[in-house]
């Protein structure tokens, strides 16, 4: 598809903008409240059956599900006014129905004083807390609020994770994007990060350490943000083995005022801990050239510059850490939004300036030991090694950790006749930022600033949906998005710490993407909703990299299709009984655009009659289907068990499936899906209830066993397997046999007027890894395999995270504290556990915690104040790929006012 049809979806939302409103200003004709209408209502919870009121009649209803929640109501059918409907089911409650508008209805109850009228509102059915998921579904959920991401924003992008149960984000400080983990499956697509309905993902080589897949979007343009543990029967989860982390960006309703037309946000932070970047090829952390130097030679010819012991190992530069009030990083949003009577229309945008920041003082900062003095017979020799997590020191300005963004938004939602609404959005987002390859860290000794790198990534995305109130069988939704990214890398050469042995490289990728999906309810059995839908992507990418010049030789092209159809119910049977099932077709099909090279005594050449070989692309294909089935009791209010058991296909990734530097497919492995198999089971409990007003109690357990089949990684070559020549053969590509990941996984909250107390944790029983092949003495184990890429994806022990706030002064100050508990990872065992190349990043456990205090001074402005990491601890993230120790403590001041 050419870019510039992409720009089209720009050229239609200004068209869209300048129309007149008139045009879309048609309105499906109010219901009369005179009117006969034939209802057919079943018995049930009230609301369930007054959502189903909802549709037969053509009004919409209003109402929490705390009031309506405990109540029962009999079977209503017959001909009726919609008031002397809603009277029969009311009659046996304490609740009523009062009218908004001639169309909207809010049900409450009768002790409900000052009641406010607006002359335009904006009403829906279940208008629950939107964390209350968590502890309602047949399944592990997790969702983060503006509220939550603005009370412990963090440093880095992937800092607004930090807390949740069984999430944890690779590689955290690096290039501002996001690499997300769940229960241990992370990377090629295991994970998709969707944003308003496109997917976004490019996965950057990072030397022997691996690969890090990375997803962009700031922070302050996030609505909410959905996480689903597992695989999930969606339209948007194809492939997600691990799970889908949906993001909505800002609506008009989060910047404009209820009772409002209009509104903007203006937000503004500075950050603290931070210094300017320094200029490239600075020097920081320790650099020990030997492990041993001499003195008191007896021939000069002993003792030349090389073995003398230098005056220090790490340079003086970067250890002037600044005070905690001293703020050198900011970031600041600007966000505006209307209410028009076609639609709504959004505009953002979003900046941040952070400079490199310091570690802390306090943890496993290294350090260096001399030995004793060794007098031999023509020298003295003393032994100097170093010990610690790092070679960064303590309190140290950290290299590379600089970053600077920007973002922008632009969105609308346009209401067309007929119950049908178009929503249209465009993000780009320009960043600068920092890195070093891990390797030059861990094993070439030397680390230095970098010249930076840089990543565009705009997306397009068109979504329709067609919900009409008077037909069960129809709720259709179609969308259509695109992702550019584009991303400039400056890496060294393997080996290599010189700013002149830079190799730069460009990866361009594009995604282009649609998916169509319908529901239909049905209520002659209890109520049962009928999904359906496809979904379709095209990906394509052309990687610029040097093939004369420079290391890493071999640009990395191809282009990958993938098409899945699905159909689900999801039927409450009985009033307390609700069953989920769904089935995903999936079909995939890629192209390497490299040749491989074949020689003439390999089985797949074909002679060129010059005594060479034709050029093989390699091609694969495979299709396959997997199912989802969930089992709901509700016990009794607000207590659920449920069990589920869902799987998931995931082909080869277009980075699995091209040939390039450290790993290429090879024509004699043939890559298959990998096929995931989840099996939960858990208990819910949701309360509003059970002591005092203004209070609510959620608590989640759930046990969880995680099983792939035929895992895709990166592995040694066996001795059986045929040899390609060159680099190639230090690593394969191959679907390994399996990898368990089975635990325990706990939510709770305790939210009253006056306080709020949160905790959840995540705790592995079984982590395995298996793979039967050569040079290996034990085919499973707990901490991963030779060359693997899962060996720095394997995630700790246990992980857990405790939060408490206090709400004063008529709830205008919010101030509290949370705590972040990491355990350790699975050790390797120091014999007969050969690592390679990829050796795992070993973290030390570690305690952190953050205080923060919110001060609304009134309706329009609030002022925000957070440290981060209040004891100083010096520690490395779990899942650190580069030993780049995380921030000390950080202060951070934010302003936001809305208007």
């Amino acid at each position: 598809m050419p870019r510039a049809a992409l720009n089209l979806l720009t050229v239609v939302t200004g068209l869209l903008v300048i129309t007149p409103s008139a045009s879309f200003a048609e309105q499906v004709p109010a219901t009369s409240q005179l009117t006969m209408i034939k209802f057919d209502l079943p018995a049930g919870r009230l609301g369930d059956v007054l959502t189903l009121f909802s549709r037969q009649a053509g009004v919409t209803l209003s109402f929490e599900e705390r009031v309506v929640g405990g109540f029962s109501v009999a079977a209503i059918a017959g001909e009726m006014t919609i008031e002397a409907a809603l009277q029969r089911l009311l009659s046996n409650t304490n609740l009523h129905a009062l009218p908004v508008s001639n169309s909207a209805w809010l049900v409450q109850q009768k002790t409900t004083q000052d009641l406010i009228t607006l002359n335009t509102i904006n009403v829906q059915s279940r208008n629950r807390d939107l964390k209350d998921q968590t502890y309602t579904e047949a399944a592990s959920v997790n969702l983060i609020t503006q509220q939550d991401i603005q009370r412990f924003r963090g440093t880095s992008v992937g800092d607004i994770f930090q807390g949740t149960a069984g999430v944890l984000i690779s590689e955290n400080r690096n290039s501002g994007g996001l690499d997300i983990n769940i229960r241990g499956m992370q990377g090629q697509g295991r994970v998709p990060v969707v944003i308003d309905g496109s997917r976004q993902e490019t996965t950057v080589y990072r030397g022997y350490a691996g690969v890090s897949s990375r997803s962009y979007i700031d922070p302050d343009l996030i609505g909410s943000l959905k996480i689903s543990k597992g695989p999930v029967m969606s339209a948007d989860g194809t492939g997600a083995t691990g799970g889908l982390v949906s993001v909505s960006t800002l609506s008009a309703d989060d910047i404009v005022k209820e009772g409002e037309l209009s509104g903007f946000r203006l937000r503004v932070s500075a950050i603290g801990n931070s210094a300017n970047t320094p200029e490239p090829g600075t020097y920081a952390g320790y650099y020990l050239p030997r492990n041993a130097y001499r003195s008191q030679c007896r021939f000069s010819s002993y003792c030349t510059e090389q073995y003398i012991m230098p005056e220090r190992f790490a340079p003086e530069e970067g250890m002037d850490r600044s005070s905690l009030f001293e703020f050198a990083s900011y970031a600041g949003s600007f966000a505006a939004a209307k209410h028009f009577q076609w639609g709504d229309l959004i505009a953002a945008y979003a900046k941040r300036e952070q400079g490199n920041y310091y570690a802390g003082s306090n943890g496993p900062a290294p350090e260096i030991i001399y030995a004793a003095p060794d007098k031999l017979a023509w020298y003295t020799e003393t032994a100097v090694s170093m010990q610690g997590a790092s070679r960064f020191r303590a309190n140290e300005r950290i290299p590379n950790t600089n970053f600077s963004s920007e973002s922008w938004l632009l969105k609308s939602n346009v209401l067309l006749p007929n119950e049908q609404s178009l929503e249209m959005s465009y993000i780009r987002y320009n960043s600068a930022y920092g890195e070093m390859m891990p390797s030059q860290i861990r094993s070439f000794g030397q680390a230095r600033q970098w010249l930076d790198s840089e990543v565009t990534n705009q997306t397009y995305t068109v979504r329709y949906r067609w919900q009409p109130s008077k037909y069960d069988w129809a709720d259709f939704k179609a969308n259509f998005w695109h992702t550019d990214t584009l991303t400039h890398l400056n890496t060294p050469g393997v080996g290599l710490v010189d700013i002149v042995d830079n190799v730069a490289r460009s990866d361009d990728y594009q995604r282009f993407g649609t998916d169509v999906s319908n529901t239909m309810m049905f209520y002659s059995a209890g109520e049962l909703a009928l999904s359906y839908g496809v979904a379709a992507q095209y990906e394509d990418m052309d990687t610029d990299t040097p093939e004369t010049e420079g290391f890493y030789a071999g640009s990395r092209s191809g282009w990958r299709k993938e098409f899945s159809a699905f159909t689900a119910i999801d039927w409450q049977f009985l009033t307390a009984w609700t069953l989920e099932a769904g089935l995903r077709f999936t079909h995939f099909s890629s192209k390497d655009n490299n040749p491989m090279t074949i020689t003439s005594n390999d089985p797949a050449c074909v002679s060129d009659g010059a005594g060479g070989c034709l050029e093989v692309q390699y091609e694969n294909s495979h299709s396959g289907t997997a199912p989802l089935v969930a089992l709901k009791w509700q016990a009794y209010k607000g207590l659920q068990f449920y069990i589920r058991h869902s799987e998931a296909l995931r082909m080869p990734s277009l980075f699995e499936s091209t040939s390039g530097w450290s790993v290429s497919p090879v024509l004699d492995i043939p890559l298959k899906p990998e096929h995931a198999k989840n099996q939960e089971i858990g208990l819910n409990y949701l309360t509003d209830a059970l002591l005092t007003d203004n209070y609510k109690v959620g608590f989640k357990l759930a046990y969880f066993q995680n099983h792939v089949d035929d895992y895709l990684t990166r592995t040694q070559p066996n001795a059986w397997e045929q040899k390609q020549g060159g680099l190639n053969d230090f690593f394969r590509m191959r679907n390994i046999d399996s990898l368990d990941l089975n635990g325990w996984e706990l939510n709770f909250s305790y939210d009253t007027k006056y306080w709020l107390a949160e905790l959840s944790g995540t705790h592995y029983t079984q982590i395995e890894v298996c793979n039967v092949g050569s040079y290996v003495r034990y085919y499973c184990n707990d901490w991963g395999l030779p060359e693997s890429y899962i060996n720095n994806m394997i995630p700790p022990n246990w992980h857990a995270s405790a939060h408490l706030g206090l709400r004063l002064f008529e709830q205008r100050l919010e101030a509290g504290l949370r705590g972040t508990f990491m355990g350790e990872r699975n050790s390797i065992p120091r014999y007969n556990a050969p690592t390679g190349f990829n050796e795992p990043v070993l973290w030390h456990s570690y305690n952190l915690l953050d205080i923060y205090a919110s001060y609304k001074f009134n309706d329009d402005t609030t002022l925000d104040f957070t440290i981060d990491n209040v004891t100083d601890r010096y520690y490395l993230d779990a899942l650190s790929l580069g030993l780049v120790p995380a921030p000390g403590r950080t202060a951070r001041l934010s302003l936001t006012y809305n208007f």
